[in-house]
């Protein structure tokens, strides 16, 4: 009685199971980052208490997810572009699009 594997196959299931596993570990940091950010702004005295009592790696890690929500909501969020609300850009395509009509 042998077993006979077939490698391809157990090395694309493994490709798969890891990229799926990357995705997950990108959402999860994108999701933590803004509720850290989110709690460093709603309650900053708790998080400072919160961030004293972390390690070294902690702190670096609690730094770095801040520091993306923060590069996010520059990106993503309503004062994006030239300020005042939005981005110009998306307005004047909207624009172009509605007029096209």
């Amino acid at each position: 009685m042998t077993n006979d594997f077939d490698d391809s196959k157990i090395v694309q299931k493994v490709k798969g199971v890891a990229i799926f596993l990357v995705i997950v570990a990108v959402f999860s940091f994108f999701i933590g980052s803004g509720k850290i950010a989110h709690f460093s702004e709603t309650n900053p005295v708790m998080y400072q208490i919160n961030y004293s009592q972390l390690s070294n790696t902690g702190k670096t890690l609690a730094s770095s997810m801040k520091k993306t929500c923060e590069v996010q909501s520059k990106l993503l969020g309503p004062s994006r572009g030239n300020g005042n609300g939005g981005s110009k850009f998306f307005d004047q395509v909207g624009q172009k699009h509605s007029s096209r009509r």
